[in-house]
Formats: structure tokens, C-alpha cells, sequence
């Protein structure tokens, strides 16, 4: 079955609790009524699942507990908590838990509990992530560095070794190659529509014949790149 950390502060419910999931076939690798305790085990420890109640003796509560597991390690966690008031489960819910119990619970809904939290935490895990692109970048101008949101470019022209940068203020020059710049940004909302030109599909007004409109600004749409833009534009 699981291995299984508890972090449970009432001594009596830590003993009941940890019997149960003994009972029931599950190894219980460590226990701990403190989260400072719990966090310097559960890092040295091979778990399948953590259970952690929400209120805890010492200077740090099951939520930060449950910070800490999130941010550093790939491992569900599920609370176990008397306290269903709207506060406290937004609180919980800011942690991504995997489930949680409120108590007195049974053993039947434990073991559910457990097996929907751990289950659901690998199908999570199989699925493919999705790409991740930054909302901002830093380019260099100026002897410096300038901070520019990706949704303020409208369109990016290339003239060799440089790019210009058109947003909706101001139009900035750096040094870069068109496709690698893009590349480096990754938002797919970019689009190749020239050799020379990029376009914000957002910002698409209009296209004709072998022109992209966006506002007044014609910009070329050359044969090799247009199958594809029409077909990104048509999904977007």
C-alpha cells in the first residue's frame, strides 16, 4: 500500500490515527505533532502522502508546512482539519492541498480519502504540462535595461542583426534575429508572418489578399508563412 507521514499535534489522534492507516496496510514511515519537526524528516523520508493537521503545537502551523512541501517537493498532502469555516478553507485552498478530511472522520472515508488524494496527484503528474512563456522581458537599450510587457508589442520588424519592437507607445531597437527572439519568448501568440516581419495576433484587425492589417499599419504576408497564420489566427 502507501507510505504515509503524519503530522498531528493531539498525541491520542496522532496513536488512533496512525493505527488506523497500520490496520489498514499502509506504512506509517514517521509522525510528528510540530511542522519545523515534520519538515526536516519529510525531506529525508521516501512518502507517498502526507497528512497534516492545520493547527499545530509550536511556532509554525500545518499551512506552512504544507508551503514549504509544495514549493520544494512533488508530494501530495492532504489536511486534516475541525475548522470548515469559509476562512480557513481559503487558506487551505491557497496551498493546492490534494484533499482534505474535516474531523471526527471514519476510516472508510480516510482510506478514500487517501486513495482519491494519491491517485488523482499521478494523473496530475502524467498529464503534459503546458508551456510556460514570460508575460515580460528585459531588452537592453540605453546602456540599460527596459522592462516591456509582451501584450503591449503590436508587430516586429527585422532589418538584418536588428529588430524593431513596435508596441502602442514607442518603438524599440535591439540587436536580435527575428526567429530567435521569438523563440526566446515563446508566447504563441507571435506569429512569422514575413522574413522580415512578426505580428501580435491579437492585434490582427484585418487581412488582405497578401497584407495583415493591424489599425493603419500594412504589414507583408508572404506565401511561405501563410498557410500557417491562417491557421494559428483561425484557433486563436
Amino acid at each position: 500500500m502507501y507510505k504515509i507521514y503524519v503530522v498531528e499535534d493531539m498525541a491520542i489522534s496522532r496513536a488512533a490515527l496512525i493505527d488506523m492507516l497500520e490496520d489498514n496496510d499502509h506504512t506509517v514511515v514517521g509522525s510528528s505533532a510540530r511542522a519545523d519537526k515534520a519538515w526536516l524528516e519529510i525531506k529525508n523520508q521516501d512518502i507517498d502522502l502526507v497528512l497534516l493537521d492545520v493547527n499545530l503545537a509550536g511556532d509554525h502551523n500545518g499551512i506552512w508546512l504544507a508551503q514549504k512541501i509544495r514549493k520544494s517537493y512533488n508530494l501530495p498532502f492532504v489536511y486534516l482539519t475541525a475548522y470548515g469555516d469559509p476562512g480557513t478553507l481559503e487558506k487551505l485552498q491557497d496551498t493546492a492541498p490534494n484533499g482534505y478530511l474535516m474531523k471526527p472522520y471514519n476510516t472508510p472515508t480516510l482510506l478514500t480519502t487517501i486513495d482519491i488524494a494519491i491517485q488523482s496527484f499521478k494523473l496530475q503528474q502524467s498529464q503534459p504540462k503546458k508551456p510556460v512563456f514570460p508575460e515580460t522581458i528585459f531588452i537592453k537599450e540605453a546602456g540599460g535595461q527596459v522592462k516591456l510587457s509582451l501584450d503591449t508589442i503590436i508587430f516586429i520588424k527585422s532589418d538584418g542583426n536588428y529588430i524593431e519592437i513596435h508596441t502602442r507607445k514607442k518603438v524599440h531597437l535591439i540587436r536580435a534575429k527575428i526567429a530567435n527572439f521569438l523563440a526566446s519568448i515563446g508566447a504563441p501568440y507571435f506569429v512569422q508572418v514575413h522574413r522580415r516581419y512578426a505580428v501580435n495576433l491579437k492585434e490582427v484587425t484585418a487581412i488582405r489578399m497578401n497584407v495583415v492589417l493591424i489599425k493603419n499599419v500594412e504589414i507583408p504576408l508572404s506565401h511561405t508563412y501563410k498557410k500557417d497564420f491562417l491557421e494559428l489566427l483561425e484557433k486563436f
